[in-house]
């Protein structure tokens, strides 16, 4: 496939695609409906007017027959042209936006192809102005890039305009860059220092990085926006406005983003290995890849020094909070949320109903880790689990079920664990308690005031414990 892409003056991106059809008949051209890292249906195509395809000069018959589906007619073997334009005005980390001084995309938004042609090669042509500065996990030069997969330009995005900052250092094995778009005042020192610890630490904890190349890919944007995607090579994070110090909350989502690499780009549950990009995909282990990243994307900040003991733990508060304060009293199970957040998406759901894959999901990722650093002395904890994730399921490329990783876990535990795993992810009971007593063995007391606000104040003398967690 071979794809040209022209940023139009009215928002719009202007599309070729190309393709050699192999035999005569009706095809079936498709675009994505959801995007990996967010499990919600985004009907991408709403933003296509209308399709036309050619043989040669010949125009041929495309129909549209269902909200992300056309149906095309190929009467000779020879090269199709199918053009369109797509309406580029999602200004976040998953959409793709046109504007005089920046250029954005998200190929899974725009870029049609072939029933089945998902593990097919691919060349893209960008054309944007000669003297504008590029960001991107693809390799290149010129605006034209070409891969073995579909699946590998889908996901790497593209920056382009006038200025992009870019700093690049060396990790073990593989090449970090931080690259972005805005005001120079916000990739300061003090943020790569920040991002070359967390880098390195996550590196050592795991033991290897799986990718020769990353990016964290930033664009500080007019208005206020915190939002970060998560993807093989990279991260696109998007912050705002400009005069607002990003500074925390940029460490906090690099962190959970470069995390996504090992935990759902390589570690996959097995619904998602391969991506199904034009249908809803169900799983109930959702709340392992967004509930653990989320855990240890803030732990990790502690552990590598990046913030101090008192500031962890007001991360870890706030994550508390989210859950107990806002969800505690839901109704549905990690199980039931993890299905239903493709029916009631990121956005509030019914009063009471659903719990966060991501608050609940890192509150169970903390119990498991609790429980192994209890019961071993901090000599095992969530490190060995996710290694063994690595083991088992990332360097094999194996996609994991909800049954593999209890029974990964308790392997690691070393017993059963079906009263923790019944009560805290498969059901809504309620889990104050439980928090209380694992937490004081870190020397953290956690309490609940008659106004139902929650609490967490270090222990007096629990130095040695509180060293211990944060390694």
């Amino acid at each position: 496939m071979k794809y040209t892409i022209k940023p139009s003056a009215d928002g719009f991106l202007t599309i070729d695609m190309e393709f050699m059809p192999n035999r005569i008949g009706t095809w079936e051209i498709l675009l994505p409906t959801w995007r990996p890292g967010r499990y919600q249906s985004q009907h991408f195509a709403k933003n296509i007017p209308s399709l036309h395809a050619f043989s040669g000069a010949r125009a041929c018959a495309i129909q549209k027959i269902a909200s992300s589906l056309w149906q095309l007619s190929v009467t000779d073997l020879a090269p199709v042209r199918i053009s369109y334009r797509y309406w580029a005005q999602q200004a976040d980390a998953g959409g793709s936006v046109v504007a005089t001084d920046l250029l954005y995309i998200n190929f899974i938004n725009c870029l049609i192809f072939p029933k089945a042609w998902e593990n097919k090669a691919c060349t893209v042509h960008i054309d944007y102005p000669a003297n504008w500065q590029t960001a991107t996990s693809l390799s290149g030069k010129a605006g034209t890039y070409s891969v073995k997969k579909y699946r590998e330009l889908v996901d790497s995005p593209f920056l382009a305009a006038p200025t992009v900052f870019s700093h690049a250092w060396k990790e073990g094995k593989t090449k970090f860059f931080l690259e972005g778009i805005g005001p120079a005042t916000h990739f300061s020192k003090k943020l790569i220092q920040a991002y070359q610890q967390i880098a390195a630490y996550q590196v050592q904890w795991m033991g290897d990085f799986p990718v020769k190349y990353y990016h964290f890919l930033l664009w500080i944007c007019p208005k206020p926006y915190y939002h970060g995607v998560e993807h093989t090579q990279s991260t696109m994070m998007v912050m705002g406005p400009p005069e607002r110090d990003c500074y925390e909350d940029l460490i906090g989502l690099g962190s959970h983003e470069l995390f996504h690499v090992w935990n759902v780009a390589t570690i996959r549950p097995k619904a998602l290995l391969p991506y199904v990009y034009t249908k809803e995909v169900y799983f109930d282990t959702a709340w392992v890849v967004e509930g653990i990243t989320t855990y240890l994307g803030d732990w990790f900040l502690g552990a590598s020094g990046v913030i101090s003991w008192e500031e962890y733990v007001a991360c870890l508060l706030g994550n508390l909070k989210l859950h107990f304060e806002r969800d505690g009293q839901s109704e549905q199970s990690l199980l039931d949320s993890s299905v239903d957040i493709w029916l009631d998406g990121y956005g509030a759901a019914l009063p009471g109903k659903r719990v966060s894959i991501y608050y609940k999901g890192a509150l169970v990722a903390l119990g498991i880790d609790l429980l192994l650093r209890q019961k071993f002395s901090h000599a095992k904890s969530m490190r060995d689990v996710m290694r063994l994730m690595q083991a088992r399921y990332g360097y094999l490329k194996r996609g994991y079920t909800r049954a593999d990783f209890y029974a990964l876990v308790e392997e690691v535990y070393e017993d059963s664990l079906a009263d923790f795993w019944q009560k805290w992810v498969e059901s809504a009971q309620p889990l104050e308690d439980d928090i209380t007593e694992l937490l004081r063995c870190v020397g953290l007391h956690f309490y609940q005031d008659q106004e139902g606000q929650i609490h967490l104040d270090s222990l007096s003398g629990s130095e040695a414990r509180q060293h211990a967690f944060l390694r």
